[in-house]
């Protein structure tokens, strides 16, 4: 039987893990390196638990225990609100607890990060608030969807600057737009145009592909030299000839495919000189990209959980992306208040991946994927209003 000291012990090690781990963004998860932040033996560690893998599992059982009575409380509280009160109760209520909460999220993210979906707990309950978001505010799926990617962006500007600014708000109920009109695109022209682009350039790079192939089959973390130069029909010291190291590696060849990617996409947007088009095909090339790539998503997820990041600092992503912003505010068709055109772009891009993200997961066809790119075009240039009505 267990003593009290030895249980309390073990909660200490559970809690000691989610700060030291997630101190360095769980890319140092050894049990070693636990043991010797805690300054004790590997060998006492085990007396506690088995193994890190019965380690992560408790820690798991705990985030989600917390997440689980922190989505049911607030659903008790919105279960009494209606309209605009449950959409900013909501919302505070969120943002309340990923302020509060981060190291349990974080881990969450890790434990899940190979995986399309996340905790089946985490989907019933996003599920019911979406359910809810239908029934006691109307606010349809893409809707809320874009709400979350607002929350996610109001996160960042609070954490940046340590106060409120309440930007969601008018992002939300008035859009981006210019007294509450839109230009609507030609989304059949743009939407058909991106489908007929010629996306293999972005596998046709033989050392290219054969990262990718190995990062997807070995969940990231498994990826060596020695595998990709196997993968690719090369010796190990041959690779070498190319990357001096593993890291080394993966940051050239995702530099190599955002490079692919920007010129694919500066081709298309070109071809468009209406502001509503050039706008609507940022979201339209991003959208089907995806949907013709499915595993992409995957990869750059897999490849940050191992440490590389975007090489924003060689990759101008502002000077190109920023175009069809620019020409926009300039014909009076956007108006992006207190965002930076980055922080604009940002939002775009992460409502557009989740709702591409979305489909993926729910296996839609195209013609669901296409719509749900208009009705979120509709609601960064209209607001919520906006939305409501084309649907309605």
């Amino acid at each position: 039987m267990k003593t009290e000291k030895h249980e309390a012990k073990k909660k200490d090690i559970i809690e000691s893990a989610f700060r030291i781990w997630g101190g360095c963004r769980y890319r140092e998860t050894s049990l070693s390196h636990l043991a010797a932040e805690l300054s004790i033996t590997k060998q006492a560690l085990y007396r506690y638990f088995a193994s890190k893998e019965k380690l992560e599992s408790a820690m798991e059982d705990i985030a989600l225990d917390n997440y689980d009575r922190s989505a049911r409380h607030l659903q008790d509280e919105l279960s009494e609100m209606t309209d605009d009160e449950w959409t900013e109760a909501y919302v505070e209520g969120t943002v309340s607890f990923f302020q509060n909460h981060s190291r349990y999220m974080g881990f969450l993210t890790y434990r899940y990060r190979h995986s399309s979906q996340g905790p089946q707990i985490t989907r019933n309950h996003n599920k019911r608030f979406g359910e809810m978001a239908q029934e006691r505010a109307g606010i349809p799926e893409v809707g809320f969807r874009f709400l979350n990617a607002l929350i996610f962006k109001d996160l960042h500007f609070r954490n940046t600057v340590g106060k409120n600014l309440g930007f969601w708000k008018t992002a939300w109920y008035q859009g981006f737009g210019t007294d509450n009109k839109i230009e609507e695109p030609d989304y059949t022209l743009v939407l058909d145009d991106a489908s007929n682009v010629d996306y293999s350039a972005f596998a046709a790079d033989s050392m290219v592909k054969a990262v990718f192939e190995t990062v997807m089959e070995e969940a990231g973390g498994g990826v060596s030299l020695s595998k990709v130069a196997k993968k690719a029909g090369l010796t190990k010291s041959s690779l070498y000839n190319y990357w001096p190291s593993k890291e080394e590696m993966l940051s050239d060849v995702l530099l190599r495919q955002l490079s692919i990617y920007e010129k694919l996409f500066k081709q298309f947007a070109e071809s468009y000189d209406t502001p509503g088009n050039r706008l609507f095909a940022y979201l339209a090339f991003m959208g089907t990209f995806l949907r013709r790539n499915p595993d992409v998503l995957n990869y750059l997820q897999r490849i940050m959980n191992v440490g590389v990041n975007m090489p924003t600092d060689r990759w101008k992503l502002e000077d190109l992306y920023t175009k069809p912003l620019e020409s926009g505010v300039s014909a009076g068709l956007l108006s992006l208040g207190e965002y930076k055109p980055v922080d604009f772009l940002g939002l775009v891009t992460l409502a557009t991946v989740n709702e591409v993200k979305h489909h993926l997961v729910e296996d839609s066809d195209r013609s669901q994927i296409d719509m749900s790119l208009k009705d979120l075009y509709r609601l960064i240039v209209g607001g919520i209003s906006v939305l409501r009505r084309t649907q309605s």
